[in-house]
């Protein structure tokens, strides 16, 4: 409806919002109450903890002065405990579990962490597992980015079908860019994002498994996304639904792109033990353009006749590479955004500095909008460099290297703005566990815990309104109201599988 109107949508989205900022003084003082009371419960169990594991020695300091934002001041507290060396380490882990910001969550902190589990009778799982839920917790920013592509993803999926929808919004056929052609890419994107949390946990466990258990591991993955894909395929065909041949092939789909993906990412988080993920997710697509440059494969791509399986299937099967390298970009950002320490960047880590005056978890932060930023840049940069200085035009049904740039660095300004958001209005959301959620509206982290749910959800949903009426003879008023009914559903269906504490994993 506003789609020729972007400026005067976003006033009308901002000025209430700017309005109940400014009369709502009493939430800001609120939060800050809230941020205090979770600093102060948080302290009691440091405290609880310490005694525990030594009830013959008090210290002489609040265990508060371990949480004090001064990284110096931290380790000038801790060194006054070096004399009884258990002690010491034991403080130390406890801290870890609590306070991203301590300096003992850098790392050594596994190795004090099975240095603990041995001199004490502690249950080691419970102590290995807070750790590992401070070193790598949910993060605000990325639950609202994620969500939010959804979100757009799920209503597009729909919307494109009716008149109302901007024709310039809807996929291109061969080259351009695109609203749905930036979404399907974003879909991926976001998915290597969160994949990251599997290898960073095995690093931090130390307990990376050999490279055919993952492979095996793997495999189960595939099999289950890919009878999705098969299960699609027979009801489009069977309703005989119709499908755009040009987009994926006569029997490819999305869900199968999703399926063979995990097998080629364990392979290649294998290779990233000796280089850098994001080395990898250039490599890949630098290697797929040249073949499309160098060799009869464009044009093989474009207009081969379909005669058999691989020319009936040849855009889904040749953009898999493409869609293979976002994923590994994306995976790329989850190694830096995801861990609640820069540890992960240390050239970042050694610019910065551990002992600045805002403490160490500011410095992630830094480390985080930093990386971003560079990364961001750097993308938008290659990205020029391709279709102004080497011509290259963006395609997504080839997903060529242009089309891999475009995708890598929109999302990766998009989560830049979505942390910049938090930093600026939600300063202390990641401090605890008990306060990081505070930025996240309670509907869009129940999209973001079923995210492909919802997905499935909406193309089932999709698919009944298509075969019920011809959209494209229903008129604009109509065709929001049924649009709107459409995502009221999704959220409902979001909600209940949240309130039941259902998590679909595929």
């Amino acid at each position: 409806m506003y789609a020729s109107h972007p400026f005067a949508f976003n006033l009308f989205i901002l000025a209430p919002v700017a309005i109940l900022y400014v009369s709502l003084p009493s939430v800001a003082a609120a939060r800050q109450r809230t941020a205090q009371a979770v600093l102060k419960r948080r302290d009691r169990k440091i405290r609880v903890s310490a005694n525990d594991f030594n009830s013959t020695s008090t210290p002489s300091h609040s265990a508060a002065s371990l949480l004090n934002n001064d990284y110096n001041a931290s380790i000038s507290v801790t060194e006054q405990f070096s004399t009884d060396s258990t002690y010491h380490e034991t403080v130390a882990n406890v801290v870890s579990c609590y306070d991203s910001s301590s300096p003992y969550s850098s790392t050594t902190t596994m190795e004090q962490a099975q240095t603990l589990a041995c001199s004490t009778s502690t249950s080691s799982s419970s102590i290995s597992s807070m750790s590992l839920e401070a070193y790598l917790p949910k993060k605000s920013f990325l639950t609202t980015y994620r969500a939010g592509m959804m979100i757009i993803t799920c209503v597009a999926i729909l919307a494109v079908d009716f008149r109302i929808f901007p024709r310039r919004f809807a996929k291109v056929e061969t080259w351009g860019t695109s609203l749905m052609d930036l979404g399907v890419g974003s879909f991926v994107f976001s998915m290597g994002v969160v994949s990251a949390r599997g290898p960073l946990k095995e690093m931090f466990l130390k307990q990376q498994p050999e490279l055919w258990i993952s492979l095996k591991r793997s495999i189960g993955q595939t099999t289950s996304v890919l009878i999705l894909g098969l299960l699609r395929l027979l009801l489009v065909k069977a309703v005989d639904y119709h499908e755009h041949i040009s987009e994926y092939g006569v029997h490819w789909n999305f869900f199968m792109t999703l399926g063979f993906l995990p097998p080629f990412v364990t392979l290649f988080n294998f290779l990233s033990n000796y280089t850098s993920p994001a080395t990898l997710s250039l490599c890949v697509g630098a290697g797929y353009q040249t073949l499309l440059t160098c060799t009869p494969l464009t044009r093989f791509i474009l207009t081969a006749p379909r005669t058999g399986i691989v020319s009936m299937n040849k855009e889904g099967i040749f953009s898999f590479i493409g869609y293979l390298s976002i994923f590994l970009a994306g995976q790329t950002t989850g190694f830096y955004t995801l861990p609640s320490t820069p540890r992960y960047i240390p050239y970042v880590s050694r610019f910065l500095g551990n002992g600045s005056s805002s403490g160490p978890l500011a410095a992630s932060r830094k480390a985080m909008l930093t990386y971003l930023f560079v990364a961001g840049m750097g993308h938008v940069t290659l990205f020029l460099i391709c279709t102004k200085g080497l011509n290259m035009p963006v395609s997504r049904r080839l997903a060529n290297l242009p089309y891999v740039l475009w995708v890598t660095s929109t999302n990766i300004m998009y989560i830049l703005m979505y942390l910049l958001v938090e930093v600026i209005f939600y300063p202390s959301c990641d401090l605890t566990p008990e306060s990081k959620y505070d930025a996240v509206p309670w509907g869009l982290e129940a999209v973001n815990e079923n995210g492909l749910a919802v997905f499935l959800l909406a193309n089932l949903l999709t698919g009944a309104v298509n075969l019920s009426l011809n959209t494209l003879d229903v008129k604009n008023v109509q065709a929001l109201t049924l649009l709107v009914l459409y995502a009221a559903l999704l959220a409902v269906g979001a909600g209940f599988m949240k309130h039941k504490g259902w998590r679909v994993r595929v």
